[in-house]
């Protein structure tokens, strides 16, 4: 999984458990989707987010707010991608820059060291 998509999870996660009072289906009929889940180290699942799927409880307050909140993530999670892509796109920039900064001391040092020897030979004659 992605950093940004492994913070953007926490965060949902987080999220979640501050609105989210009851995990489990009140009744057995209801239909329950995973939103979410998190995993430690070794890839145990040490929590997940379930909600009722959108078709159910379709008028239901905690629905909608629970809705509006996946909405908030998921632009929250562009907005991450593309500031990823910018930033990478940037550390290329700086990167290749950096290399014909290095190209470019090293030609003034050659010059430098020519214009040396040329006064040298100057001085000399």
């Amino acid at each position: 999984m992605q950093p940004a998509r492994k913070l953007l999870s926490l965060l949902f996660l987080l999220l979640m458990g501050t609105e989210l009072t009851q995990v489990l289906p009140t009744n057995p009929e209801e239909s329950w989707q995973v939103y979410s889940s998190a995993q430690d180290s070794e890839g145990r699942c040490i929590c997940t987010v379930v909600a009722p799927q959108q078709t159910m409880c379709s008028r239901d307050a905690r629905t909608k707010q629970l809705r509006q909140l996946l909405e908030k993530v998921q632009n929250m999670s562009q907005s991450i991608e593309v500031l990823d892509r910018r930033t990478q796109r940037d550390l290329q920039y700086v990167e290749k820059m950096e290399t014909q900064m290095k190209g470019l001391e090293s030609k003034f040092k050659q010059v430098e060291e020519s214009h040396k020897q040329h006064l040298a030979r100057q001085f000399k004659g």
